[in-house]
């Protein structure tokens, strides 16, 4: 492997026989890898465990997206298939026994590309999420999720994930019988720190979808700052931000449409993400400068909360980027970045602070999740 600094326009992906050159950073650096499904493959499959191919067994499997495939490609796959299931090549490991659908057993759906299914059919895909054994796509609900890149998606085809992004940005249901649901209402719950008589109780919760650009770069931060302290996802964390609703944004299934207001700071935020030019507008005072302030404990978040629209209250659970971070406990307002070495500034509790915060100069370090609609 070679080194950044002997990396350039000209050289090669690493990942075994693939002929695109490198991915070059924003920064100017070069990568390993033509991308990130080249570069998760490489992570999670060394060179040395990479699986071959079912049927020729001289080349690498296909990694689509970070999910292998069985075969090297869709012409090893066909003739795999046309020779009754047998390899084309002698040298090749006797076929893993089939696995069986999980609502009757029988063998699942292998598709032209020796992709398996973990059923058999689609009536018992759709079946599966009708008796709750697998969570629903958010955008049709009928068929369950799949994984893509070694992550469960939201979706459960590209179409759908297709439809639901052309859209963006906008915010979709999350049902309660869904693991994220249980996930997020879980979070909010054990992170609500406040002596209040009683803790509130979650009326929705929404997946956000924002602007293509504001991913894109939310993505490019995360893996600078993973390469660079050398931790997966940079220590990205979800923390919670209260901010001022002043429509009924997420109350009913039919209240998913961003509002057009430009007093309401939590449609903007889906719509552009978070901005550091509007840094303390709202209360002139950041106790650690012009910078992103979030935190772990949703009810401090909730003292942040404005709006008047609804009997309902709401904030936004987000991934924040903290890469290295600086503990803090005594005030300093004139903070403009974290100190030198660091990306993140945390207010520890004690001294000037009751509860935490997290605190990111960048925009890009952050990104709104999920929208959290309680009373």
């Amino acid at each position: 492997m070679c080194s950044d600094t002997q990396r350039g326009s000209t050289t090669l992906c690493e990942y075994p026989d693939c002929t695109r050159t490198v991915w070059q950073d924003p920064d100017g650096s070069y990568s390993s890898f033509c991308g990130n499904t080249h570069r998760l493959a490489m992570t999670s499959n060394p060179r040395s465990q990479l699986r071959m191919c079912q049927n020729c067994n001289a080349k690498p499997v296909y990694i689509e997206n970070g999910r292998e495939h069985d075969f090297c490609g869709q012409r090893c796959a066909g003739q795999f298939k046309k020779n009754g299931g047998r390899p084309a090549n002698p040298r090749t490991s006797p076929t893993p026994e089939g696995k069986s659908c999980i609502i009757c057993q029988k063998a699942v759906y292998i598709d032209a590309d020796g992709n398996e299914s973990e059923f058999c059919s689609h009536r018992h895909r759709r079946d599966a999420v009708r008796i709750g054994l697998v969570d629903a796509c958010l955008r049709c609900k009928e068929m369950p999720t799949v994984e893509i890149g070694g992550k469960q998606s939201d979706f459960c085809s590209k179409r759908c994930s297709t439809a639901a992004l052309s859209s963006a940005p906008t915010i979709l249901e999350i049902p309660s019988e869904n693991s994220i649901y249980k996930d997020v209402v879980n979070q909010f719950s054990v992170q609500w720190k406040h002596p209040t008589p009683q803790k509130p109780t979650v009326v929705k919760v929404w997946r956000i979808y924002g602007d293509r650009s504001v991913f894109d770069r939310f993505s490019r931060y995360q893996l600078e700052v993973e390469r660079r302290i050398g931790e997966k996802g940079g220590n990205t964390r979800r923390r919670f931000h209260g901010t001022i609703r002043a429509c009924r944004l997420g109350d009913t299934s039919s209240d998913s449409a961003l509002c057009t207001q430009g007093t309401c700071n939590m449609c903007r935020i889906i719509e552009s993400s978070f901005q550091l030019a509007r840094a303390g507008e709202r209360t002139n005072f950041g106790r650690f400068g012009a910078g992103i302030y979030t935190s772990a404990t949703s009810s401090k978040a909730n003292d942040y909360y404005g709006g008047g629209a609804s009997p309902n209250k709401a904030m936004l659970l987000n991934d924040v980027v903290m890469g290295k971070t600086i503990k803090l406990t005594q005030t300093n307002t004139t903070l403009t970045q974290p100190p030198t070495g660091h990306d993140a500034v945390i207010g520890e509790p004690g001294g000037d602070l009751n509860y935490d915060e997290c605190i990111v100069y960048n925009n890009d370090a952050i990104r709104a999740s999920f929208l959290v609609v309680y009373r």
